[in-house]
């Protein structure tokens, strides 16, 4: 059984939530949530240990430790490729993507699935559900890290469900600002209760 999740206490204020480069044009954003900017701001800014950063927070010091390393990773990506950060708010309504053999029903299933469910949460309720055409289906010219990415985040998903993602598709998610989380199975009338 899942332990309940612990509301994360954020206090940091941030002056600016958007950064780039200045000597050349970004080609895109690089996403750093809320509480990765509070993780770097408690371990870099304050010199704090990941245990007291993470009582601070008032999550878990393991909670603490991926928060920390995924920080580091999208900074050292935009840092790198040249792309901006951009710092994400933190919001009670939310778009979530599952692929899916159906366009009628949730049959939930792999990146290469014919179709992407859509849903929007606001409040921990669903408000509703689209399905689109997913553009990895039968496409022997790209791979799902190189369509399924940008067609999410055109459609402002933050969270992917999916039962296992190859290491490129993660990453180009993560760099996108959608966070895949790993599920067994997923059905529309259950999808809420992942996010509690």
């Amino acid at each position: 059984m899942a332990r309940e999740k612990l509301q994360r206490k954020l206090e940091l204020k941030p002056v600016s939530k958007y950064f780039g480069p200045k000597d050349i044009k970004a080609k895109q954003d690089v996403i750093l949530l809320h509480e990765e900017l509070e993780a770097i701001h408690l371990m870099d800014s304050f010199c704090m240990y990941q245990e007291d950063a993470a009582k601070k927070m008032n999550v878990s010091r393991a909670t603490f430790a991926r928060i920390i390393k995924s920080a580091r990773k999208k900074i050292s990506l935009a840092l790198i490729t040249g792309s901006n950060i951009k710092v994400h708010e933190i919001k009670n309504e939310f778009h979530v993507a599952v692929c899916s053999n159906s366009n009628t029903e949730l049959e939930y299933a792999g990146p290469e699935a014919k179709y992407v469910w859509i849903f929007f949460i606001k409040d921990y309720k669903l408000k509703s559900a689209n399905c689109i055409a997913n553009p990895a289906y039968n496409n022997e010219d790209d791979a799902p890290c190189n369509v399924l990415p940008d067609i999410l985040y055109d459609f402002t998903v933050n969270y992917f469900l999916i039962e296992d993602i190859d290491y490129d598709l993660k990453i180009s998610l993560i760099a996108k600002g959608i966070y895949p989380i790993l599920q067994e199975e997923v059905t529309q009338d259950g999808l809420v209760g992942i996010f509690q």
